[in-house]
């Protein structure tokens, strides 16, 4: 009887065993499944982020280019106010006799 006991309880274990592995196969499967959709996710992620990295690449660029372009302009308006300044300066020194 000892025997019967120790088999019907191995069978038993073994039982158990296959439930419990049954459910770890399902639960690795939908762990595998999980984790291929947020590979998905993060992939889909970083190429939306690459994306707006470029756009926001394209109008620092732009940016900087209209302030090139401003920094240029400011230049050319102050050598030619000072050419003004120099010629008023010219003009007055003229109406009073200065000559210099």
């Amino acid at each position: 009887m000892d025997v019967e006991k120790t088999m019907e309880f191995i069978l038993e274990q073994q039982a158990r065993f296959e439930a419990n592995f049954a459910r770890f196969e399902v639960g690795m499967e939908e762990l595998r499944q999980s984790h291929q959709a947020t590979e998905r996710l993060v992939r889909r992620l970083a190429r939306l982020g690459a994306a707006r990295l470029r756009e926001h690449d394209k109008r620092a660029d732009m940016h900087e280019e209209r302030i090139r372009a401003m920094e240029q302009q400011r230049e050319e308006d102050r050598r030619e106010f000072q050419a003004f300044l120099q010629r008023f300066d010219d003009f007055l020194r003229e109406q009073r006799g200065d000559g210099h």
